[in-house]
């Protein structure tokens, strides 16, 4: 599950509930933001890994993995000031940010990282999001910090991760494959495909998804859900938005299901030793990022495994929960 943690409103590590609960349902945590590039490197000489260190360490304390999230990204918002402006040898001070943060986290809790999100643009030519790592360096800054990644902790796997490339027939995950298929031409040491899958309550279809699980595990590569949610309402759909206003028993049964036959299809499609896991990108649904969303228009919904927590303390699990515990259990 993904957490906030560090100066974040409902950092896990000031939220009681919030503990008991993801140490009772979950194995694994990934950093929503504090292990992006702006928090951990804000400036050209100045790294700050303490609030980092501190979810590292309330992992560790607890039996609990954590997925390193992530050294690239081209979101504006995530990429510090200074390396915008940088006027010296871009490829050498990607490397050296990649083998700062990886050495730093080595021989700890810390299992995987996604090396680079989002680097893919499908209306693009060579299908390269044209980002400032992609305009200072080209293609090769992918491959770079795979190869800065295994060398700095070779015992981490280490992913590609990207939204929308969950419908193996889209031309989105058709660029996927003809970078990933480049890295491994390259023996770039890349272990597995990140899958965010952040989807609609009806697409795409599980059959689409079974497609592209199914390519990459041929590849002989790992398959990770890294940013799971399943909200109610589509802004996309063409339809009157939003289509639901109200959490109703139907509407949590529709939910249910579609959480199962996500994971289903996962476990149907992907063998045992090719599995990276699954991760829900947030744990209640009052805390979603989808609801900061502009294209929701502050309307409600209801994408994740919890409510709230009452008067009493814990979270609320919600049916979406069962539905997710019956596929892992084959029911």
């Amino acid at each position: 599950v993904a957490v906030s943690a560090g100066n974040e409103s409902n950092s896990v590590l000031d939220f009681p509930a919030q503990q008991e609960t993801i140490i009772q349902h979950f194995n694994q945590i990934t950093a929503g933001n504090i292990m992006k590039m702006s928090y951990l490197h804000p400036e050209e000489n100045d790294y700050f890994f303490d609030d980092a260190d501190a979810l590292v360490d309330w992992a560790s304390a607890n039996g609990l993995s954590v997925h390193g999230h992530t050294f690239i990204w081209h979101s504006d918002y995530q990429v510090p000031d200074w390396m915008t402006g940088y006027g010296g040898d871009f490829a050498a001070l990607l490397n050296d940010h990649v083998t700062t943060i990886a050495s730093h986290f080595a021989d700890t809790v810390v299992e995987s990282w996604d090396v680079v999100n989002e680097g893919i643009d499908e209306t693009e030519d060579d299908c390269y999001r044209d980002s400032l790592f992609y305009q200072r360096v080209g293609a090769d800054y992918i491959e770079n910090a795979f190869r800065a990644a295994d060398a700095a902790d070779p015992d981490a796997e280490l992913y590609y991760n990207d939204y929308s490339i969950e419908d193996g027939n889209s031309d989105k995950f058709a660029c996927l494959l003809q970078i990933v298929e480049g890295l491994l031409a390259d023996s770039v040491p890349i272990d597995g495909v990140g899958f965010q899958m952040h989807v609609q309550i009806d697409s795409p279809d599980t059959g689409a998804m079974a497609i592209a699980f199914q390519e990459i595990v041929d590849l002989g590569l790992k398959v990770k859900i890294t940013e799971m949610d399943v909200p109610l309402n589509n802004p996309y759909s063409g339809e009157p938005f939003p289509q639901y206003t109200e959490f109703t028993a139907a509407e949590a049964e529709l939910q249910k299901q579609r959480y199962h036959d996500i994971v289903e299809t996962y476990l149907d499609v992907v063998p045992v030793d090719q599995r990276g896991g699954i991760t829900v990108w947030g744990l209640w649904d009052s805390d979603s990022w989808l609801l900061s969303m502009p294209e929701r228009a502050g309307s409600d919904d209801w994408p994740l495994l919890f409510t709230a927590p009452g008067p009493e303390g814990p979270f609320a699990p919600k049916p979406a929960l069962q539905g997710f515990g019956d596929a892992l259990m084959g029911m």
